[in-house]
């Protein structure tokens, strides 16, 4: 996760190179990497953060310059595209599978961190923003936006990055990127045939997704290959890389020379760092204790660090240094990983996490349970937390794979981790039994079911699972008239309820990626677990037809263009039209279960539409105080 100011102690000891397959006419002197590994998650950050730079300056507001899943996926294809037109060999693309641990705290720090980010952010564009894109508009991402860089405004420094890119990407490098789609994304940027077979997934197989951080299998990597590790992590140079492993900085690649019409004659320059003879510059055998140092006493000159490096630890610190040293070994991760392979497969990050939780609890469980980090979602900051919506569904796979295990390996919860508030808290997930799980999966598929058979499509299509998410967060028990009805169609129909994008509109689409995001997880435990096999078959049917993450998590005036494309008027009234038709008043009660999360009490208002029905055992829907509810906005407010 980086040590703070290392990489600007050693940017002197970078090298200049080209990343090419042969040496350059013009630039005979400078080494060519032709090999590389990459840090997954590294470069997609990387990618949003350039897109970011570029989408600033034209963007109608600061909200719809923030680059989507899909934007990022085809910013990262084209960056592996013209890495392998200039000759580079990319060996394998590692993403983290399974933070160990003793990254706790750094974890909480960081969700705590975006959590600021977002209210600042909220705070400062309370009344919402300039009209936004019209529907359906695609940007176009070119290569100049992906591999130059330019600076951000520093008004975007406090908005939380999309956390859910990195899984996109992910999946897209798995199942996404063939070769005729790989062509189709590049063709106007690279009107190259790079790709022959159009059938083939040339990334697919190069992508894994490791049990601990992706860094030490870059490392091992590069080790065993002496090729180049792609990252901005700068603990990858504490590793053991050998003679020949070196680590080239992504914030450092750019494109030095190029020209659409000749793109074969393109150059990207970077700077890279080889441990190897920065040791021999330095006068030190290892990086680790000057990194040791620094991590220490982080305010110290390059000077300080080497003259205290060079002195033996004192016995009090001797152990604090060797468990520091501990992190950087890479053989046992590297076993971890050929087994992930075969065990785990190809599952989000948060279900593999899960899924290491269980294999190795020592090494990746929490205090007494599984955790699960759910990141700070782009969302109203000022309301409760859009994680509330599909907890439901998340808690039948939490307890799905709970049973899937022996006894002796089971656990009575699972702790989320996410915003409550003006803080991070902890939300303790009660794992349930076979009768309640079998009661659950039955009440999903028949509202699944219901709503398939309203609108008389499969369960292929955004628009069915957009409308099943916000059936879902309404619930039936929400008192909607006839003019908040005309306002939800219209949000729909172009992704806002008034004259302009709001934060009730934001908060109400992290709502339903919210539902989407869980139906996914549910999605996949089912497919890994045996444990409900019978029982579930049919929900297991309908949840094939959820859209990838990087459909489902664009922004809701890109989403609902689709929506509208397929779904009719008609259809449309038939479906939400029983919104209009509930009792306005809606008596909830609201109690404290003694950790600050909320339960429901038993309803009494008659259910409408089974669309919406909840079933009696759904521990997580939200509750609100007696009120009544006389417009949209009010009830988003609540919620």
């Amino acid at each position: 996760m980086g040590i703070p100011r290392l990489k600007q102690h050693l940017l002197s000891f970078c090298q200049p190179v080209l990343f090419q397959g042969a040496p350059d006419r013009d630039d005979g002197s400078l080494e060519c990497i032709s090999s590389v590994v990459i840090d997954g998650p590294s470069l997609v950050y990387n990618v949003y953060a350039r897109l970011l730079s570029w989408f600033s300056v034209v963007g109608p507001s600061r909200f719809d310059a923030l680059p989507t899943c899909d934007e990022v996926s085809r910013g990262v294809v084209l960056y592996l595209a013209h890495l392998k037109m200039l000759g580079v060999k990319i060996e394998n693309i590692y993403f983290d599978g399974a933070l160990p641990a003793r990254k706790h705290v750094t974890r909480i720090s960081r969700l705590e961190n975006q959590r600021r980010k977002l209210e600042v952010f909220c705070a400062e564009t309370k009344n919402g923003f300039e009209p936004i894109i019209s529907p359906g508009y695609k940007r176009t991402v070119k290569l100049e936006n992906v591999l130059r860089s330019r600076p951000t405004p520093a008004m975007y420094n406090d908005i939380p990055a999309n956390p859910f890119m990195v899984s996109a990407v992910f999946e897209d490098l798995k199942c996404r990127w063939n070769g005729a789609n790989i062509t189709g994304a590049t063709k106007n940027t690279l009107p190259l045939q790079l790709f022959d077979d159009h059938e083939s997934f040339p990334w697919a197989d190069l992508t894994t997704m490791v049990p601990g951080e992706a860094d030490a299998c870059c490392a091992y990597a590069a080790k065993i290959m002496g090729c180049c590790i792609l990252t901005n992590d700068s603990d990858l140079v504490l590793y053991d890389l050998g003679k020949r492993g070196s680590v080239a900085f992504l914030d450092s690649v750019e494109l030095s020379r190029w020209e659409s019409s000749k793109p074969l004659v393109s150059q990207i320059r970077a700077a890279i760092l080889r441990p190897s003879i920065a040791t021999q510059q330095l006068g030190v055998s290892s990086l680790l204790p000057l990194a040791y140092e620094l991590k220490v006493q982080p305010g110290i000159g390059l000077g300080e660090l080497l003259r205290r490096s060079k002195n033996a630890t004192s016995m009090a610190e001797l152990s604090n240094y060797w468990e520091f040293v501990d992190e950087y070994q890479t053989d046992h991760c590297c076993v971890q990983a050929r087994a992930t392979k075969q065990s785990i497969g190809f599952y989000d990050t948060r279900v593999s996490e899960l899924l290491w939780q269980y294999e190795l609890r020592g090494e990746y469980a929490g205090r007494d349970c599984p955790y699960v980090y759910l990141a700070t979602m782009c969302e109203d900051h000022t309301k409760r937390c859009a994680w509330a919506k599909g907890r439901e569904y998340r808690n039948v796979a939490y307890s799905i794979l709970n049973l899937s295990r022996p006894i002796s390996e089971r656990h009575r919860c699972v702790v989320e981790f996410t915003r409550r508030g003006q803080r991070i808290a902890e939300e303790k997930i009660q794992l349930q039994d076979e009768m309640w799980i079998s009661a659950q999966i039955k009440s999903f598929q028949a509202r699944l079911q219901d709503l398939r058979t309203s609108l008389r499509k499969d369960s292929g299509s955004l628009y069915f699972w957009t409308l099943f998410a916000v059936c879902d967060v309404y619930g039936p028990d929400s008192g909607v008239d006839e003019g908040d009805f005309e306002k939800l169609k219209q949000f729909l129909r172009v992704g806002y309820m008034g004259k302009r994008l709001g934060w009730a509109d934001i908060h109400l689409s992290a709502q339903i990626n919210s539902v989407l995001y869980s139906l996914r997880v549910l999605k996949q435990v089912l497919e890994v677990s045996n444990s409900m096999a019978i029982v579930a078959v049919g929900l297991k049917a309908i949840l094939k037809g959820l859209p990838p993450l990087h459909i489902i998590m664009d922004p809701a005036h890109q989403r609902t263009a689709m929506c509208s494309a397929d779904i009719t008027a008609t259809q449309l009234s038939d479906v939400l039209g029983y919104l209009a038709q509930r009792p306005q008043k809606t008596q909830l009660e609201c109690s404290d279960n003694g950790n600050g999360a909320l339960k429901d009490k038993p309803q009494t208002s008659p259910s409408v539409a089974n669309i919406a029905m909840a079933n009696q055992n759904d521990i997580s829907r939200p509750v609100h105080s007696p009120k009544t509810m006389s417009n949209l906005y009010e009830l988003l407010q609540e919620q």
